[in-house]
């Protein structure tokens, strides 16, 4: 059993969230994931509603199955094949609240087999967790019998 004095993912979530918008190009989307060492980009509208997630395994998937197929190609080709909004996993079925308990997250990402959930207050994003932070907060925490 653990005793943590973390209770909420307000405290554990990362609140400078990068994210995307449905008009980003490709290629500078996937340099960011590789320059910033990130695996999940939210993807909001103009009024910072989040309308899906992006992650690297999209980004692998979509250059995987389609780059082989294109022929010829050049950057601005990759830009036009590649939109944002078909490669993110549209409307993510599950999000949290900043004052969701932790346990709530961990079970989600368990049963739901994810690894990223967008922190919601009302329609806008306001941070992210990643089962990354949770397992982080777990090596810190105390364990007891």
């Amino acid at each position: 059993m653990i005793r943590s004095t973390v209770k909420t993912v307000a405290e554990i979530m990362s609140r400078k969230v990068l994210v995307a918008h449905p008009d980003h190009e490709f290629l500078p989307l996937r340099r960011l994931f590789l320059l910033m060492n990130i695996h999940h980009l939210p993807v909001v509208d103009r009024e910072h509603r989040l309308i899906g997630i992006l992650s690297a395994n999209d980004v692998l998937k979509a250059i995987s199955f389609k780059l082989p197929t294109l022929g010829k190609i050049d950057e601005q080709i990759l830009n036009e094949r590649f939109p944002v909004l078909e490669l993110m996993t549209p409307h993510p079925i599950e999000t949290l609240c900043p004052e969701d308990r932790i346990e709530v997250a961990a079970r989600i990402f368990a049963s739901q087999n994810i690894s990223c959930l967008p922190v919601l207050e009302g329609e806008q994003l306001v941070g992210l967790l990643t089962s990354r932070d949770l397992l982080n907060l777990l090596g810190k925490e105390e364990w007891v019998e």
